[in-house]
């Protein structure tokens, strides 16, 4: 019957659209995932006319329809563990055609799941590829516990609000962890513990008061059957010397005194600072070496040049 054979191929034709808008698949290994996954469905309603999108505002109508899968769900994953990542580091993470990764992350954005921050349209800002965040839906589909979600989502508004200065710290902290993520893979290891921002200043908190540094990320790589832990300083030359050896000094502290052994399990911890250049880590190299009281320079300290490491080396 005609009306059946329609009836047939317009459905062929919508499966067919959902197969094609397909993103990446299964999470990154070594990246933390949030605590409670909700598998989820969502539809979009059906429409036939062709969309046009804006990069930074979000369509009042939304394009077909589209179901939310396990691996939206790890790219939702990911931003939450990263806070910001673009898309030449969410295709590195999850190997994939890239128009069809814009194309889901399109729709992703223009539905709530994800934000484009409005940070990088700044002229100052230069980026070839767009940088995204979780969004409002992306923290309701991940967290199933209402104080964790509401948390979740408080800090998301929060990052939205983000002053420029923090957004491009920021996004130094997530490509170091995107290759890190990337190279352990390589060579069979993992991070099993990363935290940074205000859940770091939360882990170091005894008895309520807020710790005399809060590190930009604490993390726990296993490999060969060891665990090694680090501290993260992500420097970008904007602080002054004397500051940045106080910053030391309160590792070193931290390590003699054992301040966070029992909190964080852990027996021993490294510091590792990476810079945007390497006369930058050079002198704060130099700098460190009065860290310690016999001024003499320690292996706990490690410093790295960004321009030494990137998502294909």
């Amino acid at each position: 019957c005609p009306r059946s054979f329609r009836s047939l191929i317009y459905d062929f034709f919508m499966d067919l659209c959902v197969l094609c808008v397909g993103g990446m698949s299964g999470a990154v290994k070594g990246a933390e995932s949030p605590r409670s996954v909700r598998p989820k469905l969502v539809y979009w309603t059906v429409s036939m006319t062709r969309h046009i999108f804006k990069k930074f505002a979000r369509s009042e109508t939304l394009p077909g329809r589209l179901r939310i899968q396990p691996r939206d769900v790890a790219l939702l994953q990911n931003l939450a563990s990263f806070r910001f990542l673009n898309t030449e580091q969410i295709v590195a993470l999850h190997p994939g055609g890239m128009r069809n990764l814009r194309r889901r992350l399109n729709w992703l954005y223009h539905s709530g799941y994800v934000e484009r921050p409005v940070q990088q349209t700044l002229s100052s800002f230069s980026s070839s590829h767009i940088i995204y965040g979780l969004g409002e839906k992306g923290a309701e589909l991940l967290f199933e516990d209402l104080k964790e979600r509401a948390e979740k989502i408080k800090l998301v508004k929060l990052d939205q609000k983000t002053s420029f200065p923090s957004f491009a710290h920021a996004l130094m902290i997530s490509q170091f962890h995107a290759v890190l993520v990337l190279a352990l893979k390589d060579t069979g290891g993992k991070i099993t513990r990363w935290s940074q921002g205000y859940d770091l200043r939360d882990m170091l908190r005894v008895r309520g008061d807020n710790p005399a540094l809060v590190p930009d990320a604490f993390f726990t790589i296993e490999k060969d059957n060891g665990l090694w832990h680090f501290f993260l300083e992500a420097d970008r030359s904007t602080e002054a010397h004397h500051i940045f050896l106080s910053k030391m000094k309160t590792y070193w502290e931290w390590s003699r005194n054992k301040t966070y052994n029992g909190h964080l399990n852990i027996t021993r911890f490294r510091v590792l600072t990476i810079t945007p250049s390497e006369e930058r880590k050079e002198n704060l190299r130099l700098t460190t070496k009065n860290a310690d009281t016999r001024r003499e320079g320690s292996a706990m300290y490690l410093f790295a040049c960004e321009k030494d490491y990137s998502l294909k080396t």
